[in-house]
This record gives structure tokens, sequence and C-alpha cells, in this order.
């Protein structure tokens, strides 16, 4: 027996047929249209009933969802019309594969070559042309799965137009709604400020208790005096953690501070690397037994701090984008939510 719309959570259904729309949608327009798509299915519901002299059964609401047609499909009749190879069904879920292989490729790709740049300029300039050859083929391979990725999805959107698959779904096995809680951010935020406080007195004892650092290599090992022109400034990150952590806690609604902040601290961390990447002696040993492990640990410092650097130019790619869409979003004017 089906179960009445009374007996589910309130909007249940169409609030996950929302979320899934929306998540197809571009971000500017994204509240308008679902505004628009609510209002024209609480109608349809709001007739339903007023026909059956009754409420809906989920298995009704879910029927409606269905004639409505998957989100996808839906979100794809807001987008702007194109002719090409794409048809505007699979269009949206083609642009998102595109940016995942741009992101998890191109991107990652090209911020290591302009890191080894920005951080190796002497070794860079020796060697200018290899990087360019390098870089084409870079091009090379970007156009290569760009013209796959299209491929694909034309032969799918070929096939997909007899498919029953875009009309065979069930609105019921759409995802949860995603709901981030007051308690649960403020738990986040107050965690974090306890590990970041530890965190700071954890650096402020290294100097005299280097043992917390590299252990039973505090022997044999002591650190080289590139640690003195980066030590108050990895203090600061730690300060500037708790600053952070207690700005979200008293203030969570100011949505575009992580972000901007986060680019603040890893621009700081960037001048530590870039301070770590001009030597190669970061431990010098203190005994003689400690020549080779002293050795061993500059050359695996050396690599983590490539690889450190690599990891800061993507987050700032990353945390830089977030901070320009959440400022912008904040300076736009509030939209009512969904009822």
């Amino acid at each position: 027996m089906s179960k009445p719309l009374t007996d589910l959570p309130p909007k249940d259904l169409i609030d996950r047929y929302l979320q899934a729309v929306g998540f197809w949608l571009p971000r500017a327009q994204k509240q308008d249209i679902l505004a628009e798509i609510s209002e024209d299915l609480r109608s349809q519901f709001e007739d339903r009933e007023a026909g059956l002299g009754r409420s809906l059964t989920e298995s009704e609401v879910a029927e409606i969802l269905k004639q409505r047609g998957r989100p996808v499909l839906v979100a794809s009749q807001f987008m702007p019309q194109q002719r090409g190879l794409i048809g505007p069904a699979l269009y949206p879920i083609y642009i998102f594969v595109l940016k995942i292989v741009a992101l998890c490729y191109v991107v990652p790709w090209l911020l290591v070559w302009f890191g080894i740049l920005l951080f190796h300029r002497t070794e860079a300039a020796a060697h200018l042309s290899g990087e360019w050859h390098s870089l084409g083929t870079l091009w090379t391979v970007v156009f290569t799965q760009f013209g796959i990725v299209t491929l694909v999805f034309a032969a799918i959107d070929r096939a997909s137009v007899k498919s029953p698959c875009l009309s065979d779904w069930d609105p019921r096995k759409l995802p949860k709604i995603r709901v981030e809680t007051s308690t649960k951010r403020c738990f986040s935020a107050l965690a974090g400020l306890v590990f970041s406080v530890f965190g700071l007195l954890w650096v402020l004892a290294i100097p005299q208790y280097p043992f917390l650092l590299i252990g039973p290599a505090a022997y044999l090992v002591k650190g080289a005096p590139v640690w003195q022109t980066v030590y108050w400034a990895i203090v600061l990150l730690a300060i500037a953690s708790i600053f952070e952590h207690l700005v979200i806690l008293l203030r969570p609604q100011l949505t575009w501070f992580p972000p901007t902040f986060k680019v603040a601290t890893l621009l700081l961390s960037a001048w530590i690397v870039n301070a770590l990447l001009h030597t190669h002696t970061y431990l010098l040993p203190a005994v003689p037994e400690g020549i080779g492990l002293a050795s061993a640990m500059n050359l695996a410092i050396q690599i983590a701090s490539v690889v450190w650097a690599a990891g800061l130019l993507i987050a700032l790619a990353i945390n830089g984008w977030q901070a320009i869409r959440e400022i912008r979003r904040s300076m736009q004017p509030a939209m009512p939510h969904l009822a």
C-alpha cells in the first residue's frame, strides 16, 4: 500500500528532486530557475489533490516528478540552446566531465610547470626550450582528451535517443537532501580551534625540544640556519589558523572569509616553501654518526618541498576561485529560500 505524502518528511521528494536539478544548473540562475520549477510542481500537486479530494500518495507524487523528467533533462531545458555533436540532454554532463578532466590533469600540470619556472628560475633559463616543448606536448594531450570525451558523448547522445533509460527512472531513489546544520559547523570549527591551539604550542616548543619533530634523530642532527629564517613565519601560520577558526565559530555567516583568508595563509606558506627551495641544506650532523642521516633527511625534505610547492599552487587556484565566488555571492541581494 502506498504511503500518504503527509507521512513523509515535509517536501521530501520535491526538495530531493530540486536538489538534483540544481546540481546541473549554472550558479548565477540556479535560485530563480529552482523557484520557477518549485512553483510549477506545487501547482500540479494542488490541482491533482483538488481533483482527487485527498492528499497525494508517495507513488502519485513520484509519478508526477517522473513525468516532469530526469533532473539533468529538466536542467538542460534552461541551458542556452546549442547546435553541435552533443544534444541538450547530455550537454550539462559533458561540460561536467570536461571540467573534471581539466581539474585533475590540465590544471595540476600547468601549475607544476609554472611552479618549476617560479622556484627554479636559474635552472629554467637553461632549459627553457625543453620546457616549451613539454608544454606543447601537454596541449597535444589536452586536445586528444577533449576529442575523445566529445566523441564518446556524441555516441552516447545518438544511442540514447531511443533508449528507455530517459523515461525509466524512480524519483524515490534520488539522493537525500544535503543539510549542514549549524551544530555541525560549530563543532567542526571548535575542533579546528582546539587542534590549532595545540599546534601553536607544539611549534613554540620545537626549538627547545626538537625531539617533538624528528624524534630520536634529534640526538644525531640539528637544524640548519634556514629554519631560523622561516620559523616565525611558521608561528604566524599557527596563529592565523587559530584566528581563522575563531572567526568561523563566531561569524559562521561570513562564507567568504574561509577561502579568502586561506589564500593569504597559502601565500605565506609559498614564501616559506620558496625559502626552503633555495637551499639544499636543512639539517646538519650534530655528531659524526649523523652525517649519513643528515644527508638522507636533506634529500627527503627537498623532495617534500617540491611536492608542497605543487600542492600550494593547486590550493591557491582552488581557494582563489572559491573566494571570488563567495565574495560575489555575498554582494548579491539575498535570495529567499524555497518553501
